[in-house]
């Protein structure tokens, strides 16, 4: 019997963190033109390296059960943001960025504590 509890309660444990899975290798792109997927407290490709000195098109697409948004901050403040996108749901916008390192991210709850973030590299 109590073999049976502790092994519930390590299950039980466990569920949290269902989401936090691998986002895959780094994907660098030389085209003008990418998709972020977005899933349970997960960003893919959670390492994404794209050329500098275009403008840029990310298409968001939320594939998990909750909605989400997608933010990119750089050193000092947030240089794209998309409202919370539902589940199904597809978003896109153009931009540019300037060379340097910047980070991905959901704003929504606790979500990028529990694994919704990833660098963004232009260059």
């Amino acid at each position: 019997m109590f073999r049976t509890r502790a092994t519930l309660a390590l299950a039980i444990a466990g569920l949290p963190l269902a989401g936090c899975g691998d986002a895959g290798p780094s994907v660098a792109t030389r085209g003008s033109s990418f998709t972020v997927a977005l899933d349970d407290y997960l960003i893919r490709p959670q390492t994404l390296r794209v050329p500098e000195g275009r403008r840029l098109t990310v298409t968001v697409a939320n594939r998990g059960r909750l909605g989400h948004t997608f933010r990119v901050r750089g050193p000092n403040r947030t240089v794209l943001s998309f409202a919370t996108i539902r589940p199904g749901q597809r978003a896109s916008r153009s931009f540019q960025l300037g060379p340097g390192k910047y980070t991905m991210f959901c704003v929504l709850s606790n979500h990028e504590e529990l694994g919704m973030r990833g660098t963004l590299t232009v260059g």
